[in-house]
């Protein structure tokens, strides 16, 4: 259901062949540079002040002049983008067989304001185990990985000028006895911005790091091995008539290649078989990895398909339409789902399928506000009358005196 409203890349990214890339955003980092504005102006004032005391009106003009400029610029220099190295792809899923080679193609655009100088490296990463984000490691083992097939070429760098585009060509070379494995390699950019003046000058302005992300499979085959099972299902045993319930899930790929997750739960309550269904989003798993599933309620795919329908009309009304779409899934895919409708009674019935693997969890809802409301009232006013009582017998003393 989650494919039928995903744009063709997005359904590329999460289909089994490991041979897709995928598509991520990139941080960018902005350089201040207006402290030279400060030193270009402060001293002539500061000048100013030491060579003709009586010139004060004329300086505080020039002090004015200056923050009006600071002003001015300091907008077009924080709007300015300083690094603006875009890498593509940023991850890819890539199989080959032990004994064969094949070519990894990454290209680099500057589109930034100065000459950049670039130096690759390549470390190995693992997953977060939660949310499926990328740990970078200090260094990797694997030698099957080279800029030009040439290994001395790791380390060594290359400039970049504004505006220009380079194809690098990482060629892949696996031994013939080669274990059937997965690979998690990283091949990091890092990247000098260098002063506009001079690129030979080596004056660095700022300096960052981009990555681009490598799942390789190493296997005779391009049959997906991936396996999923379910590691937890955090569901509450008891809850309160008035408050719902939230259950998250976890999932844990034992498999030797990255797989797509797909499943989903169900909530049930006699009578209904179906009370609530969620269906969950096909996130990729590395091999030997875990991750938080994501999941979106059927309710908000029917208003996903609603959408869709009206996806023509709102283009032609000038909206963004795949801006307001991706807002939406980004709002409503959610890795802790909270149920509630109306009042809860009785027992609820939660399944989960991932894949081949199932687990049933229930959840008994009980008025625990009304008990605890009908225990209180009685005691309340047990607890009244004998303050009655004591106030009462508190007055006749003092009268009898």
């Amino acid at each position: 259901m989650f494919l039928k409203f995903l744009n063709q890349a997005t359904f590329k990214e999460k289909c089994l062949s490991l041979k897709k890339t995928i598509f991520f955003s990139l941080n960018e980092i902005a350089a201040d540079t207006r402290h030279g504005f400060f030193l270009f102006f402060i001293q002539p004032l500061q000048w100013i002040f030491s060579k003709n005391p009586q010139n004060i009106l004329f300086s505080f003009k020039y002090y004015f002049f200056i923050l009006f400029f600071l002003a001015i610029s300091s907008h077009f220099v924080s709007a300015a983008p300083a690094l603006g190295l875009q890498v593509y792809p940023p991850t890819a899923y890539l199989s080959i067989k032990p004994g064969a080679g094949m070519e990894h193609p990454i290209k680099l655009k500057n589109d930034g304001l100065y000459t950049l100088e670039i130096t690759p490296t390549l470390v190995d990463f693992h997953g977060d185990n939660e949310s499926g984000r990328a740990i970078l490691e200090q260094k990797s083992d694997f030698s099957f990985l080279n800029l030009d097939g040439d290994s001395s070429k790791w380390g060594k760098s290359f400039l970049i000028k504004p505006g220009e585009e380079q194809t690098l060509n990482f060629v892949i070379a696996i031994p013939s006895d080669a274990q059937y494995v997965e690979r998690h390699l990283s091949i990091l950019f890092q990247a000098k911005q260098l002063s506009y003046a001079s690129a030979s000058n080596q004056d660095t302005l700022i300096s960052a790091i981009v990555a681009s992300n490598l799942i390789l499979l190493i296997s005779a085959d391009e049959q997906n091995r991936g396996e999923l099972v379910i590691e937890q299902f955090s569901v509450p045993t008891v809850v309160d008539s008035f408050m719902g319930f939230s259950f998250s899930a976890l999932v844990k790929n034992i498999g030797i290649n990255a797989t797509p997750i797909t499943g989903s739960i169900k909530i049930s309550h006699w009578p209904d078989s179906n009370t609530a269904s969620y269906e969950l989003y096909p996130d990729m798993v590395l091999a030997d990895s875990k991750r938080l599933v994501r999941a979106m309620s059927q309710e908000d795919l029917q208003t996903l398909e609603q959408m869709e329908e009206g996806k023509a009309v709102q283009i032609a009304a000038g909206n963004d339409y795949q801006a307001t779409k991706e807002r939406f899934i980004n709002e409503k895919l959610r890795t802790k789902l909270f149920y509630k409708k109306g009042f809860l009674i009785g027992a609820y019935d939660l399944e989960l399928k991932v894949g081949e693997d199932v687990v049933q969890k229930r959840v008994i809802a009980l008025p625990f506000s009304v008990l605890i409301v009908a225990l209180a009232v009685p005691i309340l006013h047990w607890f009244l009358n004998l303050l009655s009582k004591a106030f009462q017998k508190s007055a006749t003393n003092h009268t009898d005196k």
